[in-house]
């Protein structure tokens, strides 16, 4: 009980301090709030053009217009490829997205009354917008095939000739209908043969005409997967499962109102140690223990209540973590490993001011390494790989994990664990330290 009140009173005493609130409560809100609308703000066309592996399996006249087609395209950048280059390419977003061309293409691309040949689309899951921006220049490239297909109407004989020869095979029209229609057909392809082709052919606004008509379907789309296998391997795979831009920013934020809270009780215990106070506390009937518990346990409080708060805001502008237990056990954990790290950080300098130059040096350290700025996922590999001493880098992928990685119990529990060593570890040193600076103090 006494050392909840403790708690309770260094709580009072910390939202007093006008600039402690500001860095506790205002500032990670201003983060959060920063970051989501930077990530929200950045489209495809405005990072220049989309780039797309074509894979001609085709390999046909016509499937060679159709891909010159895309690259007159202002805002494509295609280049062609095998279908497992192309695969890589997406999965390591160096492709936007990949376009297979099957064979066969070219015996109904363009004829508007057959069944168009099924193109194979491919889009990294992250760059969404820009994957409807491709189905809209593919079906513009078609396009282009039926115009083409029109300006040589002896393209469209061989298609002919095989509707002959289906309906005066088909028993189940009648006998009379069959021998009508085959010299209608004749009749059709000996027209047809008799039009000029290529450049005689006057086909201007007839082609639009027909290109315009909603019933023709220029094209069929099937979406494939390029993402199942690499989750790891490019940041579209990293962030497939993000649903809104504050799923990033919003752990970003919860870490810096905590790295705040470390700060600001470290910052407390030092004033309290260079004044007296806590030597006036040890003359109590209570313990340096208990003393310290109180102190980690109102930076603990502090922390729960900074990473809600920015939860309840994330949760009114969208953000819906997957799993509440999850991100409740992540948020414990993290505020259990800043307040054994904030014990240290109190023993990091004589002064007041020496422990607030050294403490905040140190949380922009771990804000830096460990994607409080800069997610984890956008930086250099060797940056990353050093990126696992920051207990930041453990507290976010937690977090995140909660809000939209997905995690398995089994997968989050590790960066829990990491998170109450480090705690455990930090509230022990800190006891040690504090308690052999109040012995020298006292002497």
């Amino acid at each position: 009980m006494q050392v909840i009140q403790l708690a309770l009173k260094d709580l009072k005493l910390l939202l007093r301090d006008r600039t402690a609130a500001f860095f506790i409560l205002a500032f990670p809100v201003l983060m959060g709030l920063f970051f989501g609308m930077m990530m929200g703000g950045t489209s495809g066309s405005e990072r220049g053009k989309i780039k797309l592996a074509v894979v001609d399996e085709d390999e046909s006249e016509l499937s060679r217009r159709f891909v010159s087609a895309l690259e007159r395209n202002e805002n494509l950048s295609v280049s062609a490829a095998k279908l497992d280059t192309a695969r890589e390419q997406v999965r390591k977003a160096e492709s936007t997205g990949m376009l297979v061309i099957p064979q066969g293409f070219a015996q109904s691309a363009g004829i508007f009354w057959e069944p168009q040949p099924e193109l194979q689309l491919g889009v990294d899951p992250a760059r969404a917008a820009e994957g409807a921006m491709l189905e809209g220049f593919t079906m513009q490239a078609m396009s282009e095939l039926i115009q083409y297909r029109i300006e040589r109407p002896a393209d469209f004989l061989p298609s002919l000739a095989k509707a002959r020869e289906a309906l005066a095979n088909d028993t189940q029209v009648d006998l009379v209908t069959r021998q009508l229609g085959a010299p209608l057909f004749r009749a059709i392809e000996q027209f047809i043969a008799g039009l000029p082709t290529g450049e005689n052919a006057k086909a201007g606004e007839a082609p639009n005409n027909a290109v315009a008509a909603p019933s023709i379907q220029l094209a069929q789309i099937r979406k494939i997967d390029v993402t199942s296998k690499a989750q790891t391997l490019s940041v579209g795979g990293e962030t497939f499962n993000l649903r809104s831009r504050w799923d990033i920013s919003f752990p970003q934020a919860m870490l810096w109102g905590v790295l705040g809270c470390a700060a600001g009780f470290a910052i407390s215990i030092a004033r309290e140690r260079g004044g007296g106070t806590l030597q006036r506390l040890l003359a109590s009937p209570l313990s340096l223990r208990q003393i310290l518990l109180g102190k980690a346990l109102a930076c603990l409080l502090a922390s729960i209540l900074v990473i809600g708060m920015l939860t309840l805001l994330g949760w009114l502008l969208g953000m819906r973590p997957e799993s509440y237990p999850k991100l409740a056990m992540a948020g414990v954990c993290t505020a259990i490993c800043f307040s054994g790290i904030m014990m240290i950080v109190s023993n990091l300098g004589k002064s007041e001011q020496s422990v607030s130059g050294v403490g905040w040096s140190l949380n922009l350290v771990m804000a830096m390494l460990g994607g409080c700025m800069i997610p984890v996922m956008f930086m250099p590999a060797f940056v990353q790989q050093a990126s696992v001493v920051s207990p930041v880098r453990w507290a976010i992928l937690a977090i995140e994990g909660a809000v939209w990685r997905g995690f398995s119990w089994g997968e989050i529990l590790p960066a829990c664990a990491v998170l109450l060593g480090i705690g455990a570890l930090g509230f022990a040193a800190g006891t040690w330290l504090l308690s052999r600076a109040s012995q020298d103090g006292g002497r």
